[in-house]
Order: C-alpha cells, then sequence, then structure tokens
C-alpha cells in the first residue's frame, strides 16, 4: 500500500487485536498493514515478574516507553530499572529484554523495520494466542519453553540469546 492510499484511523483504549503471550497482555495499537510499514505498535500489560528471554532483532529497532509501573530495561550492556515516563532504544542486533517490576505495569513497544515490512506483529500472534478477555492472564503453569519460543522467533527474524532477567 503507497503512502497515499493510507487513511487515517483512530483506536480506543479497547480497541486492537489482543494476544496473551507467556503471561502477558498484548494488543496491537498500530500494525505494519496500517501505516505504510512503518512500524508496529505494541501495549504490554503484565504483573511483577513478566519478562522477556533476551534477544536480538534481525530486521527490526525496538523501542521501549514505559507507561505505568516500573520496567527492568536492558539495552545490550546497560541496565536500568524505569519508571513512567522511561524510553530505551535497541538498534537492530541489540540483544535487549526487559522484566516488569511492580504489580501491574504498562509498555510500549515500538518496532520499526530498517528494510522492508513491519510484520513482527506476526511473531506474537504465533507465540501467544487470542486474548478472550482484556485482562492480564495468569503467569504460564511451568517453566517457559524456550526451545519453542526460540523455534518461533527464529521464524520472525529474532534470536535468542539467553533466559528472561531475573530480579
Amino acid at each position: 500500500m503507497s503512502l497515499e492510499q493510507l487513511s487515517g484511523y483512530i483506536r480506543g483504549p479497547e480497541d486492537g487485536e489482543a494476544f496473551w503471550v507467556v503471561g502477558g497482555l498484548y494488543t496491537y495499537r498500530a500494525v505494519g498493514a496500517e501505516n505504510g510499514d512503518a512500524y508496529t505498535l505494541i501495549e504490554v500489560r503484565a504483573r511483577d515478574g513478566f519478562g522477556t528471554p533476551q534477544h536480538f532483532h534481525d530486521r527490526e529497532t525496538e523501542g521501549f516507553y514505559v507507561l505505568e509501573g516500573e520496567v527492568t530495561l536492558v539495552i545490550g550492556e546497560k541496565t536500568i530499572k524505569g519508571k513512567a515516563g522511561t524510553f530505551a532504544f535497541a538498534p537492530v542486533g541489540t540483544p535487549h529484554a526487559f522484566r516488569f517490576d511492580s504489580p501491574e505495569a504498562k509498555l510500549l513497544l515500538l518496532l520499526a523495520p530498517s528494510a522492508g515490512e513491519a510484520g513482527h506483529e506476526g511473531l506474537f500472534r504465533e507465540m501467544g494466542e487470542a486474548a478472550t478477555e482484556r485482562i492480564i492472564p495468569p503467569p504460564p503453569g511451568g517453566p517457559l519453553d524456550l526451545a519453542r519460543l526460540a523455534e518461533v522467533a527464529a521464524k520472525h527474524g529474532t534470536t535468542l540469546v539467553g533466559p528472561p532477567i531475573r530480579p
């Protein structure tokens, strides 16, 4: 779709495709198909202890903006405990991860392709399941299946390089 063919839109707080992914609620605020493949914007809500394995992207840069609560952000060799208003950026190929450190927190992820199409949202569609309610799901019933997560991530240009960060 060319930029001239794009249409504006407004999405309310309960709008957007939503998925439960390993204990977090991921809601798509914008996807590449709607904005000329410029970016993907995802809101993540979760509870204390939720986090991602350490990973990097082959095609996307990623920005992180803490909306509510506290979130530990690891970008390369840097680690910060971010509160509302904190922003971090991971260039293509830079290992990164995050962990929620408050009873509930909210984080925005902004993924922008370095070339080609924005399509990172496919990773969460495959890794998670459609949310039947707009609630934070319970944590997984056991340890994360890192081998499965790595396999799904690899299909979407993401490489896992370590387990989730610990407190």
